[in-house]
């Protein structure tokens, strides 16, 4: 049950979260908080679907909605929204790659036999089928490398400058949240120790407390 407590408390947070982006977005209009608010509202996604299957069984359709939004595509859409942020001429064509990884990824995650014996006790229900498994690593690999660069390249610029210390120390809190999140490997489904929900959750707090911050 604490496993469904986590998963829980990860969607209520990610959930806060994402509305909170989303109102920035309808308020500035700016690419970076709509693809922020994309990616938290997948990453909500993902937590409650883990939330159901601890909670009355997992299904191949939780286990489906878990790996495609909370393995493959939440970090991407959110380090998408660092690009746009940082580097805005690239984030332009790492759209187009966004948007095609999230088309053959639900390509690939709903039409991939899962076994859900091995999902729900090892979180590897894709096991006969590479292709969710690669895409989980471009995905959430590369996404992860770019939300903690961009995260500690904009602490170093806020850390130069003069009273922007609370700044800089929140791109600090949101590195570590990534790092925290990435820890528990989004792979994983239903394992038994609920030590992914919990990480997952921890994650998304330090993420969105650094986002507080700045």
């Amino acid at each position: 049950m604490r496993g469904v407590s986590a998963a829980a408390l990860s969607a209520f947070v990610s959930a806060v979260f994402a509305v909170v982006m989303g109102g920035r977005y309808v308020r500035r209009r700016r690419a970076h908080q709509l693809a922020w608010t994309i990616g938290l509202a997948m990453f909500a996604a993902a937590a409650v679907a883990g939330a159901l299957a601890r909670t009355a069984g997992a299904t191949e359709t939780e286990y489906r909605v878990f790996y495609l939004f909370g393995a493959i595509l939440n970090v991407a859409w959110l380090a998408l929204g660092t690009l746009y942020l940082l580097a805005p001429r690239i984030a332009r064509w790492a759209l187009w790659g966004v948007l095609a990884l999230s088309v053959v990824a639900a390509f690939a995650v709903f039409t991939s036999p899962v076994d859900l014996t091995a999902a729900v006790d090892t979180g590897k229900g894709f096991g006969d089928s590479p292709l969710p498994r690669i895409l989980a690593g471009i995905g959430s690999g590369i996404g992860s490398v770019v939300l903690i660069g961009g995260a500690l390249w904009s602490a170093w610029v806020f850390l130069r400058r003069r009273h922007e210390g609370r700044r800089a120390l929140g791109n600090v809190i949101i590195a570590v949240g990534v790092l925290v999140a990435a820890a528990g490997g989004t792979a994983a489904f239903t394992g038994a120790s609920g030590v992914v929900e919990w990480t997952n959750f921890a994650g998304v707090t330090l993420i969105f407390i650094g986002f507080l911050l700045v």
